[in-house]
């Protein structure tokens, strides 16, 4: 075989390595995060109009985080004190339908002290979630669809230190 015709396959090999390592390199990540969706799974809510449709929209994780980086939640707690700041509420939501509209509902001491729309794209795992400033005392973040029921609901305390 001539050197002109090895520096013409050239490119066609080094296209092969690329798609063999791109390939091996996504079915890692994708084992890696399947692995982290199963682990972090907490409840899983099948929302549907018709149980026997195949249109489906479920929350597979609900979770308070001290943050959200890379649209991931960090140190998943319980409560919260003063010095956090702010409290995160991260959802994972499988979602087969048409795209979503979903609503965060905050609610400090029983009253509504602030609500998110977050719209819900079709995909397996959707990520959204949602933030607040805090006070001190009793409250609880909601998950509800676009026709009000409730999906999600967590209950947690900031205490004042």
């Amino acid at each position: 075989m001539s050197y002109t015709r090895l520096i013409a396959l050239l490119p066609v090999a080094l296209l092969l390595l690329l798609v063999v390592f791109f390939t091996t390199a996504n079915a890692s990540k994708s084992c890696h995060q399947e692995k982290l969706f199963k682990h972090n799974a907490i409840t899983e809510k099948t929302i549907s109009a018709d149980s026997s449709s195949e249109d489906t929209l479920y929350v597979s994780e609900f979770v308070l985080a001290s943050d959200i980086i890379e649209r991931e939640p960090v140190d998943i707690v319980q409560s919260y004190s003063m010095s956090d700041n702010r409290a995160w509420c991260f959802a994972r939501i499988h979602n087969t339908s048409e795209m979503q509209d979903v609503f965060f509902r905050w609610y400090h001491e029983n009253e509504l002290f602030f609500e998110m729309n977050s719209k819900i794209g079709v995909s397996p795992h959707w990520r959204t979630y949602s933030s607040i400033g805090l006070q001190p005392g009793s409250w609880r973040v909601q998950l509800v669809d676009r026709d009000g029921n409730l999906l999600e609901e967590i209950q947690f305390r900031v205490s004042d230190q």
